[in-house]
């Protein structure tokens, strides 16, 4: 071994003794415990094969797999969780494992091959009537900075605020494994708003720029393109002027339509009931007063959609509405990919059309493949009824990109649900039980945890998984599923059968 140290969040590894540190307190891993915790950090974030592990840490023996993944198990209980809340060790399915970025060594860099983006999104002076505002100010700069094809964009990281605001620069960058962070804190106070952004260098913690923003809300939109086309210049420096207005995208003509957008985003995180309602009201208001703002009608034709996975399904006529707001926003929104991809999923899941579907989304995501909306609609509607190992790896990819967004639980369960449909039951169920380790009210994540084991004959597991799913949404039935499902239910039969094993009622 060389004289290397590994330095990674509260642990320090030694390369020469094979010694861990947490805080400078040495822990017990073992030798082969630390043979393996080297080789993974020594990959740069890619993953090792288990065969390449069984030969870091059994050199010139045969032993079974089940040894490594003993210590492996055993690694995870003595690391704990990362700054991002992630396991340190990730397990790649069918493949092996990898150890998550943020790692600082002094003998290795490894960095991504693009520079990539953080968001962070400090707490601001809005009171909660007009929070919505901040956030979706932070959004907008998200999704104008995502544009460029120079750099990826990490979606905002989950739980801004006091935490946060405690920890180093660099421990945020490292748990986002990004190279830059992007500071925001947006402030409304009646027709005034002031929006501050900082870009910070997540190894040196050196702030690179920063700026202060204030003006009247019919000034935001300007604000958001200056901010991304600022932030994109020190990022990616040889960026063009052809992409710098590429990333300006359609706006609404009416900012009370824009208000109500706004109100609406946040409610997209929820699937209740009154929550659902409540954000078609406000699309609807916000389409009726703006029937041009494309990003708008995407959102409502989605919202009508949701009523279909998660309520109790669409009349007819709320059918006829969602894929008439979804080809509007095709038509008004034909060169914005998160628009398209929004529309493209809308109308595979509530019109059938699948390959038209399938198309749009291939085209949004050749447009921009590091809009992280725009990844992981065409990961699901690859999942459901297109290529399922892009789905799959689409997702993997989402994840390495995004490991703690605000979604991270749409993207894990996603992963579930390809390796259910792929017939890969044990990998499911994990990549179903770390959704709900991030959001245990997702409804879906328990859908593919009951199946799994449904499938895996533990009964009283299934059982137990049924209950939650219940708990969360006392409608779902199998029916739920042969409704929603129609147009491809072949594939979704695994699905299906996985669930009535586990006892889900007719």
């Amino acid at each position: 071994m060389s004289d290397a140290r590994h330095t990674f969040g509260r642990f320090s590894l030694e390369e020469a003794s094979g010694t861990l540190f947490r805080d400078g307190e040495p822990l017990n891993i073992g030798k082969r415990g630390a043979a393996l915790l080297t080789a993974l950090i020594e990959a740069g974030g890619n993953p090792l094969s288990k065969d390449n592990l069984l030969s870091a840490g059994w050199p010139n023996q045969i032993v079974d797999e089940a040894n490594l993944s003993v210590q492996i198990a055993a690694l995870r209980k003595v690391l704990g969780q990362n700054e991002s809340g992630a396991d340190w060790i990730a397990t790649v399915p069918r493949f092996g494992y990898r150890f998550l970025r943020g790692i600082s060594t002094a003998s290795i860099t490894s960095e991504p091959l693009r520079p990539i983006l953080g968001v962070w999104q400090s707490d601001g002076l809005a009171d909660a009537s007009s929070g919505y505002f901040a956030h979706g100010v932070v959004e907008g700069i998200v999704a104008a900075l995502s544009r460029f094809r120079e750099f990826a964009v990490a979606a905002p990281r989950a739980g801004s605020g006091g935490q946060q605001q405690e920890a180093s620069v660099q421990a945020i960058a490292a748990g986002l494994g990004v190279r830059y962070l992007l500071r925001c804190t947006a402030q409304q106070a009646g027709e005034r708003f002031r929006i501050s952004v900082h870009l910070l260098d997540g190894t040196s913690g050196l702030e690179l720029w920063a700026k202060r923003f204030g003006g009247t809300i019919s000034e935001v939109f300007d604000f958001e393109d200056r901010i991304a086309e600022s932030v994109a210049g020190l990022v990616a420096p040889a960026i063009s002027r052809a992409e710098i207005e590429r990333a300006r995208r359609k706006r609404p003509d009416n900012l009370d339509a824009y208000d109500l957008y706004l109100r609406a985003l946040p409610l997209f995180r929820t699937i209740d009931a009154h929550a659902r309602s409540e954000v078609i009201r406000l699309l609807e208001d916000c389409v009726r007063l703006d029937p041009h703002f494309a990003t708008g009608l995407a959102q409502a034709a989605w919202a009508y959609e949701r009523q279909e996975t998660f309520g109790t399904g669409m009349s007819e006529a709320e059918r006829a509405r969602a894929l008439e707001l979804a080809n509007s926003a095709a038509e008004e929104g034909h060169d914005d990919p998160q628009v398209m991809a929004i529309s493209a999923v809308t109308l595979i899941l509530a019109g059938g059309e699948r390959q038209r579907g399938l198309a749009m989304l291939r085209d949004a995501y050749t447009a921009n493949p590091n809009n992280a909306m725009v990844m992981r609609m065409y990961a699901f509607g690859n999942v459901f009824v297109g290529d399922l190992e892009l789905g799959r790896q689409t997702f993997m990819r989402s994840l390495e990109i995004s490991p703690a967004s605000l979604m991270t639980y749409e993207i894990l369960e996603g992963l579930s649900l390809s390796h259910l449909l792929m017939g890969e039951y044990e990998e499911a169920a994990e990549w179903a039980q770390r959704s709900i380790a991030v959001n245990g009210q997702w409804p879906a994540a328990y859908w593919n945890l009951a199946s799994a084991y449904g499938h895996l004959g533990r009964t009283a597991d299934a059982a137990d998984a049924v209950n939650r799913l219940l708990t969360l949404a006392p409608s779902h039935r199998l029916s739920h599923f042969v409704r929603i499902e129609p147009s491809y239910e072949t594939r979704h039969q695994i699905l299906l059968e996985g669930l009535r094993k586990a006892g889900l009622p007719a």
